[in-house]
């Protein structure tokens, strides 16, 4: 995958949501880039494998929701949509935009109120 394609989410979902944000497609793509740049170079672990399986073992309720041959889709704690967001320096607006995106990347049948969606290539 190229730098802007690297996260697991569909060219159209993110021109959808795009389109309802103050945010280009090609900012929103940077940024899921960005994210997914970050989740597998995090601290400690050496691939988005090891940080979900730390969270696995970390967090009280699993996270993983459904596992693909590309990508893991998880409900994580809102905590790890901050941190983040914090590393990543994003505003409200590209934070919002870039969960929004998850959100709708993730099967609704897997909706869970408490835990926020996150889909990250494998």
């Amino acid at each position: 995958m190229t730098e802007l394609e690297q996260t697991p989410v569909s060219r159209a979902t993110v021109a959808d949501v795009a389109a309802d944000t103050d945010l280009s497609a090609d900012a929103l793509r940077a940024a899921l880039g960005d994210l997914q740049s970050l989740a597998s170079d995090s601290p400690g672990v050496a691939s988005v494998d090891d940080l979900v399986y730390e969270w696995r073992t970390a967090f009280r309720d699993d996270p993983l929701v459904e596992r693909t041959p590309d990508a893991y889709h998880l409900a994580v704690p809102a905590r790890v949509w901050a941190d983040f967001a914090e590393r990543l320096d994003w505003s409200d607006a590209e934070r919002d935009a870039v969960e929004a995106v998850h959100t709708a990347a993730f099967a609704p049948e897997h909706d869970d109120t408490a835990a926020r969606p996150l889909v990250l290539g494998r």
